[in-house]
């Protein structure tokens, strides 16, 4: 009897479990992710429509948004008055004082009802200005050129612009308290073969050389280019996360996604998943729909992978980007449906700029309750 009661109770707590499943099931197969976040870039903060931040905070509300993540700009532009760095401010905060980090906070991290979101403010660590000040820290390629947006590893590892964004990180953590802090655009791709690059590489690697090939250039797909990539990364991210973590911030930090199997990473790039998931709380991982070739990994696949690796601490973020413009939104439902049936723990959206209203319904559906 003991036996038969037993049974009829775990059928009934299958039947109940059955249930939940199918309620949480918006959209078609798995369940929507407990954290949901869109991402607001600088055009969408630093704006001159005073509407703009209200209706972004009504479409969050409408979409059961989590979290939101602002950018706060970079170490050579940025959003909101940095204090005794005039020369870091962007031209519009320069001609009006305005701290827009703060106003946007205000605007959009609290629901209509009251719920405090998740504040992520996202540092962009691609250059511009700083590198017309000071040219020597420009990344260069393998001919000589220098970069126009890129900082060399060397910079960031040891250099001033590595100086400069921690001191952001720390900056931003201790004046506006966030959930956490991000990292965007830190990767290694063309530019890392100047002069202070060599003695760094030498350094980490213990080789002579830049590897090379028969002809005498440099092999830039070479094994050791990629482990000395990857450790100037996690250095650079290391040094960020400890300089929140006194603020009890969080760090965390962009990365590109596999280009073939979903259980690889970008360590070409820098981008050695587990040695960053060893220095960083979560990594976003770059899945660009639009902007993907054939051989890439599913969306499904790779949320899959993601929560083998490692669970929640690695978050899925669909971008709106697309070849021709932005993706439609049919492809945005479809990538949103498949994350779900992957097992998503984490989505976030960006950026808010490219949404139009189908990509909001879209959303809705995918986050409804």
């Amino acid at each position: 009897m003991k036996q038969v009661i037993l049974s009829f109770a775990i059928m009934v707590a299958t039947a109940t479990a059955s249930t939940v499943i199918m309620v949480a099931s918006p959209g078609g197969g798995g369940s929507r992710p407990s954290d949901r976040m869109v991402n607001l870039g600088f055009e969408d903060i630093v704006t001159k429509d005073p509407q703009h931040l209200p209706e972004l905070a009504k479409r969050l509300d409408s979409v059961n948004a989590t979290a939101v993540s602002l950018s706060v700009g970079r170490t050579d532009w940025t959003a909101f008055p940095w204090a005794g760095r005039p020369g870091s401010f962007s031209g519009e905060v320069s001609a009006t004082g305005r701290d827009y980090v703060a106003e946007a906070i205000k605007a959009v991290g609290t629901s209509a009802d009251g719920e405090k979101r998740d504040i992520v403010l996202t540092i962009d660590v691609l250059l511009g200005r700083a590198l017309s000040e000071d040219p020597s820290l420009a990344g260069r390629d393998v001919h000589g050129r220098a970069s126009t947006s890129f900082a060399g590893v060397a910079a960031l590892r040891t250099g001033a612009a590595g100086a400069r964004l921690v001191a952001l990180a720390a900056e931003v953590a201790r004046k506006y308290h966030p959930t956490a802090v991000d990292l965007t655009e830190l990767m290694f791709d063309d530019f890392t073969f100047g002069p202070d690059d060599l003695q760094d590489y030498k350094a980490t690697t213990g080789q002579a050389d830049w590897p090379r090939k028969g002809n005498g250039s440099i092999d830039t797909a070479d094994a050791h280019i990629r482990t000395w990539r990857s450790e100037a990364v996690a250095d650079i991210a290391r040094k960020v996360s400890a300089a929140v973590e006194p603020f009890g911030v969080k760090a965390e930090t962009d990365v590109r996604s596999p280009t073939k199997s979903a259980s690889g990473d970008r360590a070409e790039s820098g981008h050695d998943y587990d040695l960053l998931l060893k220095q960083v709380d979560r990594l976003h991982v770059w899945q660009y729909v639009g902007l993907n070739d054939e051989r890439a990994p599913s969306t499904e696949e790779l949320v899959r992978a993601m929560n083998r690796r490692a669970g929640s601490r690695m978050s899925l973020s669909l971008g709106m980007w697309a070849n021709d413009g932005i993706i439609s939104a049919d492809t945005f439902r479809n990538a949103l449906k498949d994350a779900a049936r992957g097992g998503a723990q984490s989505v976030s959206v960006t950026p808010a700029s490219l949404m139009e209203g189908a990509h909001w319904e879209a959303l809705k559906e995918a986050w409804a309750e």
